[in-house]
């Protein structure tokens, strides 16, 4: 069985935006095409991951936001096919979850909820410092 990897939406952009960071989030896909390692993140960072690329072209940055889209649609449809990732339902159980994790560590709900859907992953990758503090504070091993 494979290593689960859960990533957070700062991990999963720098895959299709080359930026610090880029070359950790490349290497956790290949080992995922390969075979080697499961990656995770929850259906919320489907839609995150559309704002922040929009965010990009505005700033200019990247020249189409629908064409990074795109790009990152494609390749998790090819994971989802072959077993290498794991797209995590935001269900009430999940955000009751997340709750709690908001009155214990006093962090937004959008980070609580990240750290509730990682629950059956072993590793979490982000580059938001703040949620990789409290993920670690809640067992998860942090790649870097």
């Amino acid at each position: 069985m494979s290593e689960k990897v859960y990533l957070d939406t700062s991990a999963i952009v720098k895959r299709y935006i080359v930026e610090d960071g880029t070359e950790i989030v490349d290497r956790l896909y290949r080992d995922a095409h390969a075979g080697q390692r499961t990656i995770l993140f929850s259906i919320f960072n489907i839609g995150e991951s559309a704002v922040v690329f929009d965010k990009y072209e505005r700033r200019g940055v990247i020249k189409s936001a629908k064409k990074a889209f795109e790009r990152f649609l494609g390749e998790t449809r090819l994971l989802l096919k072959l077993g290498q990732l794991i797209i995590v339902p935001i269900n009430l159980e999940t955000v009751l979850e997340a709750i709690e994790l908001v009155f214990k560590h006093g962090i937004y709900i959008v980070d609580a909820i990240q750290i509730s859907s990682a629950k059956n992953a072993r590793a979490f990758l982000t580059f938001d410092s703040e949620l990789a503090k409290i993920a670690k504070k809640e067992g998860f091993e942090l790649i870097c």
